[in-house]
């Protein structure tokens, strides 16, 4: 009788609990070079450069997360138990009452210094990538002079190109991370900036 009672329990009350991610604040801290992109509110896919510092204060250049009438009032955090990241700055002083800008993403992939994350401004238990996705990745601390030089054979053919979700990709888009398959086996994963042209393809 207990188990039935213990069944019916699950069936009328399911689990609705988030699940923490083992990240903290401070995996977030650095330059990070992506996207932010929306189909609503007009719709866009904007560049960014998000800088975020050891204190939270950050500075990103799309804009879309950034104050427009007071300058340097923007601070961040990371809340581990709801796994949004939390921007906010001073938006307006009205009678001596300050009213800040609250922005929430929730991160949804978190891997070898590549970061996705879709608006979620209520804690919804699913976030709203229509509404907003950023897409970054992080740029390495180690300098160009440190970096070994990788072994390249300089007769390969650019074969496919594949974005993140596995989907083949025009190999010229500018602005996204792609994933280059080359005919000698190897891979490359690197946001595009300087476009292939159509005659490095066969």
């Amino acid at each position: 009788m207990k188990n039935k009672l213990f069944i019916l329990l699950l069936s009328v009350f399911p689990f609705t609990q988030n699940f923490a991610q083992d990240y903290s604040f401070e995996d977030f801290i650095g330059t990070w070079n992506g996207y932010i992109s929306s189909n609503s509110f007009g719709g866009y896919n904007d560049p960014m450069t998000m800088i975020i510092d050891e204190d939270g204060f950050y500075t990103e250049t799309s804009g879309h997360l950034m104050p427009t009438i007071y300058p340097n009032t923007q601070q961040s955090e990371f809340d581990e138990t709801t796994n949004r990241y939390h921007w906010w700055y001073l938006q307006t002083v009205y009678a001596g009452q300050y009213t800040y800008q609250h922005i929430f993403y929730e991160v949804v992939y978190f891997q070898n210094d590549t970061l996705e994350m879709h608006y979620n401004f209520w804690d919804d238990p699913e976030p709203h990538p229509d509404a907003g996705t950023i897409f970054l990745v992080r740029e390495t601390a180690v300098g160009i002079d440190d970096l070994p030089v990788p072994v390249i054979n300089p007769l390969r053919k650019l074969i496919k190109a594949y974005d993140l979700t596995g989907r083949e990709a025009d190999p010229e888009t500018s602005g996204a991370i792609l994933i280059y398959q080359y005919d000698d086996g190897t891979r490359e994963k690197r946001y595009n900036n300087n476009p292939y042209r159509n005659s490095d393809i066969r």
